[in-house]
């Protein structure tokens, strides 16, 4: 039933040990913007320069083309710096998952709020390959609307040929994963390998959480009737 199963990058399926968010954090503090961790965490997940422009002015900045795009220069550098000296890897079982449901059918998509740059020097450093590791790959910088908005999901569903939303998941770590998800109206799972719990992402609205993606394999018979019960509420 399932034909596309599409997956967050940073903290969802590749472990990157969170220097996206001190990077970018750090990229907007420097510019004189502070902001408590709640308002942080609603950027968790977004596309980063957006987030950026929106850190700042949350943070107390008059934002201007100037000190947005030093932020977002400054940002993009040290992400590269850092992902160059300590590459990112794989969450534990993820690769072995992503091939289990490439063995099955299932067709696998990537979704980022890094833009495409980044996120090829995440994939090239690990080796993950399209056709090998996964599907298709689309970045919030390729897409008119980062997430929370569904753009991204739609983009690897066209990219694939998959027209029934009901036959696809999509499984992030953040709060903006789950929206992006529930807009698109696919199915919207939550991992607990980044910084939200089980009720938190209860409380988003996910249909299903797991611990890790590691899971996904294992519990497919889960997605039938979560799937199966949304098409009925849709319907009546």
């Amino acid at each position: 039933m399932i034909e596309l199963a599409v997956f967050d990058m940073a903290s969802t399926t590749i472990d990157e040990r969170d220097e996206v968010y001190r990077v970018l954090r750090q990229a907007t503090e420097r510019e004189g913007a502070q902001y408590s961790d709640a308002v942080f965490q609603k950027w968790m997940g977004t596309e980063k320069r957006w987030a950026i422009e929106n850190l700042l002015r949350l943070g107390g900045v008059d934002v201007t083309e100037e000190n947005h795009e030093r932020a977002w220069q400054w940002f993009r550098a040290e992400l590269h710096r850092t992902y160059t000296d300590n590459p990112p890897t794989p969450l534990p079982g993820v690769e072995e998952a992503l091939a289990t449901l490439r063995e099955r059918g299932v067709q696998v998509g990537l979704t980022t709020g890094f833009s495409r740059e980044i996120a090829d020097l995440i994939l090239d450093t690990m080796g993950w390959t399209q056709g090998r590791i996964f599907d298709a790959s689309t970045t919030g910088d390729e897409v008119p609307h980062g997430r929370p908005a569904p753009d991204m999901i739609f983009s690897v569903m066209e990219s694939l040929g998959v027209e029934d939303r009901n036959a696809v998941i999509s499984t992030g770590d953040t709060s903006a994963d789950v929206q992006s998800a529930l807009r698109a109206e696919v199915t919207a799972i939550g991992v607990l390998t980044g910084h939200l719990t089980r009720e938190d992402f209860e409380s988003e609205g996910a249909h299903i959480v797991l611990e890790s993606v590691a899971e996904l394999p294992a519990v497919m018979a889960e997605f039938s009737v979560a799937v199966t019960e949304r098409a009925d509420t849709v319907t009546q």
